[in-house]
């Protein structure tokens, strides 16, 4: 079961797979243990380009193609569902966005360190308790002269406290709704910008998620991303871009769980043969395989459509609704397939099963992916 990729692609898919084994699979379970950032892999990831590999050449990226980079995402969360997210959050992320919508000013300024890994970048949209622009602490830019002052906090911001850069959206009209929204460019050593703490998690342990509190945070207008109001739109964009990946990250982790699985079930004696053998273990594997192989497609075909700069809303919407679905479902199964050794800490399962649930939870609170498909439907 393959789908039809370039020599070049084979081989950043093989590069990839390679970097994972020899820089990630050491410390990946020290970093699941204790959540510490992985500066290291990170650095190394740079050196290797892949934190800019489909960026702009122009900018100092690889112009590989964004098949090219899910390819990598899909090897790296094999090994390290954290790894991946801190990649997606800076690449699909913030890097996409100063690529997408920034002017030739701020991609000098910050697309070409974040291509080339000198910068990480961070998506600041969440806020604490409420819709994005609704509750108490909603983050609102206030404009004064040649600069807007911002106040109020974010969560659950990946990479937050690690990044050096953040794609900050604030409220610019509140009276407007949805057409008040607005992006900012958000130096992370700017004054008033504090990480009031890092958020504790199931899985993903690596890849940081933080509070930030915005205490009168200054920025030049230069720094406003787009233009006043046009923050909905490109957050919905980012959305799907970052959908895309996380599937491929779903993928990754749902087939490195399947294989330990099957290799488990090979070893297992129950009644004096395999478990293998057993149709049940044989259908939970089918179905899995089945349901990895389908969302794998789905998300080279969104890949393709990105960099061929076509729509792919809906696409990115059916893969973040499925990808939910078989996440979930397959890492059950391997569980049940390694019984107690599965739910154990000492098999990698339940890293894999903790760090899915991280995936899907980041999906659930992107919009309703149910709304874009409904509306091609009825169309």
């Amino acid at each position: 079961m393959s789908y039809t990729l370039t020599e070049e692609q084979l081989l950043i898919q093989q590069t990839a797979r390679e970097f994972a084994q020899e820089y990630v699979v050491p410390s990946v379970a020290e970093s699941d243990a204790t959540g510490v950032f992985p500066g290291e892999v990170i650095q190394k990831m740079a050196e290797h380009d892949f934190l800019g590999l489909y960026l702009p050449g122009e900018y100092g990226g690889s112009e590989a193609g964004y098949l090219s980079y899910i390819l990598t995402v899909e090897e790296l969360a094999k090994v390290s569902g954290a790894v991946a997210a801190i990649l997606v959050s800076h690449a699909s992320a913030a890097a996409y966005a100063v690529s997408r919508w920034g002017s030739d000013s701020q991609k000098k300024n910050w697309l070409t360190p974040l291509a080339k890994g000198d910068v990480l970048g961070g998506l600041a949209d969440l806020e604490p308790g409420a819709a994005l622009g609704a509750g108490a602490d909603k983050l609102v830019a206030v404009r004064e002269g040649d600069t807007y002052l911002l106040n109020g906090k974010k969560t659950y911001v990946a990479n937050g406290g690690a990044a050096g850069v953040y794609i900050v959206f604030a409220v610019t009209d509140p009276g407007a709704g949805a057409k008040g929204l607005s992006a900012f460019i958000v130096d992370a050593k700017t004054a008033g910008l504090k990480v009031n703490r890092l958020i504790g998690k199931m899985g993903l342990r690596g890849c940081q998620w933080a509070e930030l509190v915005f205490d009168n945070v200054k920025v030049s207008a230069a720094s406003l991303l787009g233009g006043e109001g046009a923050g909905a739109a490109m957050l919905a964009e980012i959305q799907a871009t970052t959908g895309v990946a996380d599937g491929a990250i779903v993928v990754g982790i749902a087939q490195a769980a399947m294989e330990d699985a099957a290799k488990y079930s090979k070893q297992r004696i129950q009644f004096g043969r395999p478990i293998s053998s057993f149709p049940a273990i044989q259908g939970m594997l089918a179905d899995m395989a089945a349901n990895i192989h389908l969302t794998r497609l789905a998300v080279y075909h969104a890949a393709d459509l990105v960099d061929k700069g076509e729509p792919f809303a809906v696409e990115s919407a059916i893969i973040r609704l499925f990808a939910n679905r078989i996440g979930k479902s397959a890492l059950i199964d391997v569980i049940q397939i390694e019984g107690g050794y599965g739910y154990s800490e000492e098999m990698v399962a339940s890293r894999f099963y903790r760090d899915v649930q991280g995936v899907i939870l980041k999906n659930s609170s992107a919009e309703f992916p149910e709304k874009a498909i409904v509306a091609e439907v009825l169309a």
